[in-house]
């Protein structure tokens, strides 16, 4: 099955698993699409939110207290309550793990990625419904709980650089955005590497992402600080660790475009780390 070797297959949705629960009262989808993508076509009865809305763009640690009051607002919005199943799932770019990610960190109890995103679905012929999002935001603001052990802000960044058993793992793209800078000492595994190279978007089996972030140095009994520019492509690093039974990942929510705001902090360039 699909799910063979994951330590927590509960964290994924297949496309046939959703199918038997459209409708449910205690299942929310959510579309992580822009607006004109999720009028084209959605999954019957999903919210859309937009991607963008879920980056931290000013990491300090008061505005992250303001990042996740404004994610738990943005999170009301489309009727998600604490008990529901979620169900998050994109277009094709692989980004559904941020939304999930954020959950994940607000101690939402079930939270899933739907494998393969929207294309698994229409390659299943799952029904799709066109225009806006007719969700309703909850009736209760939704408020997490938050763990802190998924996250890392720029001190603890800055104070795990050369630390013995620590591992930077950037996220982005090799050519035009790790090389052109990135943390020294970070591995890079670009997040769309985690995704089949062909056909809708589905995870690749544990047995290759093991060799995958083996090959590229990253130990089982690792510290590892997965990272990208804004926190948004990295979210995706830290499912596929903790999805291998990596229990030490943590995401530093300020990435790169925070670590090199201060020309003080070093920046490796080139193909090595």
């Amino acid at each position: 099955a699909a799910a063979d070797g994951y330590a927590y297959p509960e964290w994924f949705a297949e496309v046939g698993w959703l199918a038997d629960r459209i409708g449910d009262d205690d299942l929310a989808v959510v579309a992580l699409t822009p607006p004109e993508e999720f009028a084209a076509g959605h999954i019957p009865g999903a919210a859309q939110i937009d991607w963008k809305a879920l980056e931290v763009v000013e990491p300090s640690d008061a505005s992250l207290a303001e990042w996740r009051s404004e994610g738990e607002a943005i999170l009301t919005d489309p009727g998600i309550e604490r008990g529901d199943a979620v169900v998050v799932y994109d277009g094709g770019t692989f980004i559904a793990p941020r939304l999930w990610w954020i959950l994940h960190q607000l101690g939402h109890e079930d939270v899933r990625v739907l494998n393969g995103g929207l294309e698994a679905w229409a390659a299943a012929d799952g029904a799709l419904e066109t225009g806006e999002s007719a969700v309703e935001p909850a009736a209760v603001p939704y408020v997490g709980e938050p763990n802190d052990d998924a996250l890392v802000g720029i001190a603890e960044a800055e104070a795990a650089l050369d630390q013995e058993g620590v591992v930077f793992v950037d996220a982005r793209r090799f050519e035009d955005e790790y090389a052109v800078g990135h943390i020294p000492g970070a591995v890079n595994v670009p997040f769309m590497a985690n995704a089949a190279e062909t056909g809708p978007k589905l995870w690749k089996p544990a047995a290759d992402l093991r060799v995958l972030y083996e090959e590229a140095g990253v130990a089982p009994d690792d510290r590892v600080i997965a990272y990208c520019a804004t926190g948004v492509r990295s979210s995706v690093t830290y499912l596929a660790l903790r999805q291998l039974g990596y229990e030490d990942v943590a995401v530093f929510t300020g990435s790169f475009v925070e670590w090199s705001a201060d020309p003080a902090r070093p920046v490796a360039v080139g193909e090595a780390p």
